[in-house]
């Protein structure tokens, strides 16, 4: 562990340390969650809609309990929150295990199941990122922040084929699949019984509650122009970029006539490239001028997306995918290092569920962008929006100088 401290030095806590290995079992449960309810929905219907309707009973709690989730994370101790919420998602696995096994599941009790698991989700995450933030020092919170990302990224490249191989294992089936995402979410509870830390609010008392405190976050990032331009830079890859993902079966099928396994080399090249920009965010010690770093990502990143579409070798594509997820990641990682490090500790709850909330716009660009791919092609409109996202983030960085001198 020391020579993994002297690179990843946010490791060296023994609270965040915990915190961190602790909950990779959950995060990579939770991404085996999201591939096997797709599928099983699919398979228990035979329409395709159903896997939209699972999904919507998943993600209409974030937009509903976004900014209260922030409220509870800033009032409360962090750590009894994470318990609660991951009590929640291990009781929707197990339900989900018992309807499956009995043969006694149908698609309501799955959107029923969803609606619970993605409430408890919408607290857990503002929680996990500023506890995270509060257990090391100011020093070491880009490596921790980076730290979190590549875990999301290594779990969301690990998780979907290791659902399908559990799948695919006659005694295992979907029904023991869930029984191990149950198992998995009991671990990480029993890490955080591990942590000695509270994660309690400073003081240690709660000043405002309710609706109040949830206006008093929002007044804050409103006056504060550099957390508010950040969370806006936050917001313009996820409409413009981040949809090129939802639009790779298309490229598989009707640009590279690859099929799923080229389909599945384009997702695991672009993955891959993911998780090596979190740990090289991660590994670095010192970043100056951050905020020309983060522009010069936003821009390698639209402009990737922009060669990508253009790209007629699947070999070539692939090279181009790695890079495209380095780009990524090491932005959107910059970009909640620099949330965090701009906003006072007892505002990190309510700026980073706001920030969460900006993820909320991910379907709405992969409904957009769907609709422009089948008007212009996927490959036009993928590249369209990578320049309109390098322009997007130019343009931010030049009219704001606050940002450019972070």
């Amino acid at each position: 562990m020391s020579s993994l401290a002297r690179l990843f030095p946010a490791l060296g806590d023994v609270h965040f340390r915990a915190l961190w290995l602790g909950m990779l079992p959950g995060i990579l449960a939770m991404q085996m969650f999201f591939f096997v309810n797709g599928y099983f929905a699919f398979q228990l219907t035979g329409a395709a809609s159903s896997i939209g309707i699972i999904w919507l009973g998943f993600g209409i709690p974030n937009l509903l309990f976004a900014l209260p989730g922030g409220v509870v994370a800033d009032h409360y101790s962090k750590r009894r929150v994470l318990l609660i919420t991951q009590v929640f998602l291990m009781g929707g696995a197990v339900v989900t295990a018992l309807l499956v096994l009995t043969g006694a599941i149908m698609i309501w009790h799955m959107v029923l199941i969803g609606t619970v698991m993605g409430t408890a989700f919408t607290f857990h995450m503002p929680a996990r990122q500023s506890f995270s933030a509060q257990l090391v020092t100011p020093a070491y919170l880009m490596n921790a922040m980076a730290l979190n990302g590549a875990g999301l990224n290594v779990c969301r490249l690990l998780g979907p084929p290791l659902a399908a191989v559990l799948i695919g294992i006659s005694w295992i089936n979907v029904g023991g699949t869930y029984v191990i995402m149950a198992v998995m979410f009991a671990l990480v509870i029993f890490s955080l019984f591990r942590i000695t830390h509270s994660g309690s609010p400073d003081g240690g008392k709660k000043t405002q509650t309710g609706f109040r405190s949830m206006i008093d976050g929002i007044l804050y990032i409103r006056h504060n122009s550099v957390v508010l331009i950040l969370l806006i830079m936050s917001l313009a890859p996820i409409m413009l970029g981040l949809p090129y993902q939802a639009l790779m079966p298309v490229f598989a099928e009707r640009v590279f006539f690859t099929g799923p396994r080229g389909l599945g080399m384009l997702m695991m090249a672009n993955g891959v490239g993911a998780m090596a920009g979190s740990l090289i965010i991660a590994s670095l010690r010192e970043l100056k001028n951050r905020g020309l770093v983060q522009i010069g990502l936003g821009i390698l990143f639209g402009l990737s997306l922009a060669l990508f579409s253009l790209v007629t070798s699947y070999v070539l594509a692939l090279a181009v995918l790695f890079v495209v997820g380095i780009a990524s990641s090491s932005y959107l990682a910059l970009n909640a290092t620099l949330i965090m490090e701009n906003s006072d500790r007892g505002y990190h709850g309510r700026v980073m569920s706001i920030y969460m909330l900006t993820f909320s716009a991910l379907p709405l660009g992969n409904a957009v962008l769907s609709v422009f791919a089948d008007s212009i092609g996927a490959p036009a409109t993928v590249g369209i929006g990578g320049l309109l996202l390098a322009g997007t983030v130019f343009i931010f960085g030049r009219l704001s100088r606050s940002y450019r001198a972070l």
